[in-house]
């Protein structure tokens, strides 16, 4: 899998690659790592790097992810996938946001035909204990929104749509 993000105005390029049930082969801007993995849950690992121990958990949003390293939160921004010269990502004229973990919906903060700007929240969903702001990934109208208040959710379900 390969994935690039954003972290303190650098961009790092990541590779991963299982090898095994418990190990993970990480390439970050081509220095390679390899990492004993213990699953504790979908969002949080213990990592094995060199002998130390990293208790890391992942909490994805819509444009980043709130990644809690030993007690220290950081926050690491999702590179759009296309990149036109001067900064402006290539967007698509309707986009499904869909959740990548199980929770219930706590608020939803917007109307069907509302419009909204990029990272505005849109709703409020509550997985693990902790309420995660799921936002706009675009400028645009809310065409549809699945899910209403109290409403339980699925991983992978589909939450809004945004055109």
């Amino acid at each position: 899998m390969n994935i690039s993000l954003l972290f303190a105005g650098q961009e790092f390029s990541l590779r991963l690659r299982e090898h095994g049930d418990n190990h993970i082969q990480v390439v970050l801007n081509g220095e390679t790592f390899d990492i004993d993995v213990e699953y504790i849950s979908s969002e949080e690992y213990l990592l094995k790097i060199d002998g130390k121990v990293y208790d890391v958990i992942v909490s994805p949003n819509s444009d980043s992810y709130a990644v809690c390293i030993n007690g220290k939160n950081i926050h690491v921004g999702k590179k759009p996938q296309l990149q036109l010269p001067g900064g402006k990502g290539l967007r698509s004229q309707q986009r499904e946001v869909k959740t990548s973990m199980p929770g219930r919906i706590i608020e939803v903060l917007v109307q069907e035909g509302d419009e909204v700007e990029e990272g505005q929240a849109v709703l409020i969903l509550e997985a693990m204990k902790m309420q995660n702001e799921i936002k706009s990934p675009q400028t645009g109208k809310i065409a549809s929104i699945g899910p209403k208040t109290g409403d339980s959710v699925a991983a992978g379900a589909l939450l809004f749509v945004i055109e």
